[in-house]
């Protein structure tokens, strides 16, 4: 017996089990998990490369690899049957807890699936000169467009999932946590089943803010607020940002997947462009190239500037003045 004959005698009684399984209506055959095995067989043949077809240490790790491969796919075939069954029944398990925080935050408390509205404030202090704004969220539809009298505020109508804000930090210079938090799975934003965050902030003081999110849609009109720092890292997002000219110096940095992304800077302000990653497709209106930037025509001469920084693997890119 060389491993050779193992792997093809084990690729067969796995397929019998499955089948099988099918058959007898014992779960249900999620081809998609069986394709993600394929890098098994790059294994097999590695080992057989190295080892030799007849050698007992490549049969040895042949086994292992089956016995961890079949069990897996009957797992995970197993799962998605009888999670509708629960489902069917009125009956839902929740086997994930994305909340890592373990603190004893009432606004933490999990409210997936049951639709709420919530609204959050975290009041102003004389004594707050700027902050720190550290912005987490799921999939939403994220709004920031009007500016607040309190130092922060956020409104929430919520389909799944919660909202929580927290303040850390010193008095006058205060950090503060917004997260969307939720414990589902599959997630649709269309207009039956949507999260919205409408979120604002007091313009009087100095920001440096953090944003941070999945899945959704982002549309933050900035141009009221004095912002040191803007951070944004998103996965699969359409993102739009309008930014201001309240501060001298505005530095930007953008950290994304496939996403379109639109950025308005002001006329009043000279901007940069750079790029470092993949990009499919960038409209820079009124920018001219130059040493490996791109520049607005005054960039040099101008009194306040901003410096915008992108990296990954965006698909589409635009920036444009207003």
């Amino acid at each position: 017996m060389n491993s050779k004959n193992l792997f093809t005698g084990g690729v067969l009684i796995l397929l019998g089990i499955l089948f099988l399984g099918k058959e007898w209506g014992w779960f249900h055959i999620n081809w998609h998990e069986i394709s993600r095995l394929w890098p098994l067989l790059l294994i097999y043949l590695g080992l057989v490369s190295v080892l030799g077809k007849t050698n007992r240490s490549a049969t040895v790790i042949t086994i292992v690899l089956l016995c961890i491969a079949i069990p897996t796919v009957i797992v995970r075939s197993c799962q998605e049957k009888v999670g509708h069954a629960f489902d069917d029944n009125g009956i839902h398990i929740d086997m994930d807890d994305d909340d890592d925080d373990n603190d004893d935050n009432n606004n933490d408390d999990d409210t997936s699936f049951k639709g709420s509205k919530q609204n959050l404030v975290e009041p102003m202090d004389v004594k707050i000169k700027s902050a720190t704004l550290n912005f987490k969220g799921g999939a939403a539809e994220f709004d920031i467009k009007e500016t607040s009298k309190d130092l922060v505020s956020a409104n929430a109508d919520l389909t799944f999932g919660n909202i929580s804000l927290k303040k850390s930090g010193d008095v006058d210079n205060p950090s503060i946590d917004f997260a969307l938090k939720g414990k589902t799975n599959k997630i649709d934003i269309d207009d039956d089943n949507r999260n919205k965050v409408d979120l604002r902030l007091n313009q009087d003081i100095v920001w440096d803010m953090n944003f941070e999110f999945g899945a959704g849609k982002a549309d933050f009109d900035l141009s009221p607020y004095k912002i040191k720092n803007l951070s944004i890292k998103t996965g699969l997002t359409e993102t739009d940002v309008k930014l201001g000219d309240k501060v001298d110096n505005l530095d930007v940095k953008v950290e994304s997947g496939l996403t379109d992304i639109e950025f308005e800077v002001p006329t009043t302000a000279g901007c940069r462009i750079d790029i470092d990653g993949g990009l499919n497709d960038k409209d820079f209106d009124g920018f001219i190239q130059k040493n490996g930037h791109w520049e607005t025509p005054d960039y040099d001469k101008a009194t306040k500037k901003i410096t915008i920084k992108f990296e990954g693997g965006l698909q589409s890119l635009k920036v444009k003045r207003y």
